[in-house]
């Protein structure tokens, strides 16, 4: 038997016989040429790469942050400690902000209602409040990171790692499936992220109040509607700028009235300026997979 300390979470391990560690990876990177990389994904996004301080913010997903060479600091809402750490996970709407003190970070951008959210939290070892900290493998994925971030591979090789990162959920932990009405609110939102619907169209669609609608979606969810949609919106301007758009029309393309919107949102999503991911001087390619 293995005691634990007080507050502190059994987390799972690798699948049985697997080491991060190990993986081949296609070799890509360029003499001297390090760039940040950004990977969307129908289902996750990831970002590899230096940031600045990142200021207070809640996220439209949950995030699994790692600090590839060093620690970081995090701040959640309510406390009045910083947590030093190397690895956090960070639930969906969670009012927070991260010291990365320099620290190349790789963070994983989880949809809230996908199997991958409630499988990573079963690797978690720590975590008094909202954020939990510390995995379970966390030496074998910094080894891993570190050479993810020195070869800088393909699209395939980093989707490879995190699901070799994800283990798949025993049938005691699968995820409940979301109330059907939230899922055919979620479906009709991704069919036209640009189209506003409100929440009275969303309402009547699945024959709920407004006010249900509202509590409901977030009760299954764990944001709210408005910030779903905006998450979801940011995905679409980081495809659109991939395929050539400036910043304005991939804000506009992607339902922000603005570029002035667009900024004040990725801001109060993020936590950091759009320039600090898009801008040029970012040097941040991003890869749609």
């Amino acid at each position: 038997m293995t005691v634990r300390a007080a507050g502190i979470r059994p987390g799972r391990q690798l699948q049985p016989g697997l080491r991060l560690s190990a993986i081949r990876l296609p070799f890509h990177h360029q003499r001297g040429k390090t760039l940040s990389k950004l990977y969307v994904w129908q289902n996750r996004g990831f970002f590899m790469g230096p940031l600045p301080d990142i200021s207070e913010h809640r996220l439209g997903s949950a995030a699994l942050c790692v600090g590839i060479d060093k620690s970081f600091r995090v701040l959640e809402s309510e406390s009045n400690a910083w947590r030093e750490c190397r690895s956090t996970l960070i639930p969906p709407g969670c009012l927070h902000e991260i010291q990365v003190g320099g620290a190349i970070m790789a963070i994983l951008f989880i949809e809230p209602e996908s199997p991958d959210y409630a499988a990573i939290q079963n690797t978690m070892l720590d975590g008094e409040w909202q954020c939990l900290y510390g995995l379970a493998h966390e030496a074998e994925v910094l080894a891993a990171l570190r050479e993810v971030w020195a070869s800088q591979p393909d699209a395939a090789a980093i989707h490879d790692l995190i699901d070799r990162l994800i283990p798949p959920p025993t049938p005691e932990e699968r995820q409940r499936p979301l109330d059907h009405r939230i899922q055919r609110v979620i479906r009709l939102m991704k069919e036209d992220l640009t189209h506003s619907y409100s929440m009275t169209d969303l309402a009547e669609y699945v024959n709920l109040s407004p006010t249900r609608l509202v509590h409901l979606f977030k009760e299954e969810v764990g944001v709210p509607i408005r910030r779903f949609r905006q998450w979801h919106r940011m995905r679409v301007v980081a495809a659109l700028i991939a395929k050539g758009d400036t910043l304005t029309d991939a804000a506009l393309g992607a339902g922000f009235a603005d570029s002035s919107h667009f900024s004040r949102a990725f801001r109060n999503m993020f936590g950091i300026t759009p320039s600090s991911v898009f801008g040029r001087a970012a040097n941040v390619r991003i890869v749609i997979a």
